[in-house]
């Protein structure tokens, strides 16, 4: 990316900020501030040592993708438990 492109982004970012920037701004005029441990995390050291958003980073000793399963009855009834099971957490939840 050039910086002309990035003054562009920049330009349009001004004009139609984010949302979750708007959302957080709303937050924080109507009084809400984020978690000690939130601010604790966002400390220079933490955010040199984090990955860049949108990169995935796997634990250590789960490296390998999991099986993949192509048998479309038991994906239903993955899906069909997945359903209960929310279902039953919003009735009781």
């Amino acid at each position: 990316m050039t910086l002309a492109e990035a003054g562009e982004i920049f330009r349009y970012w001004h004009d139609h900020p984010p949302a979750h920037v708007m959302l957080q701004s709303i937050a924080r005029v109507l009084g809400w501030r984020p978690p000690a441990a939130a601010l604790a995390e966002n400390s220079v050291a933490a955010l040199a040592a984090a990955p860049p958003p949108g990169l995935v980073v796997a634990r250590s000793g789960s490296v390998a993708m999991p099986a993949p399963l192509l048998d479309a009855a038991a994906l239903r009834e993955r899906n069909r438990a997945r359903a209960r099971a929310r279902r039953n957490e919003n009735r009781h939840g």
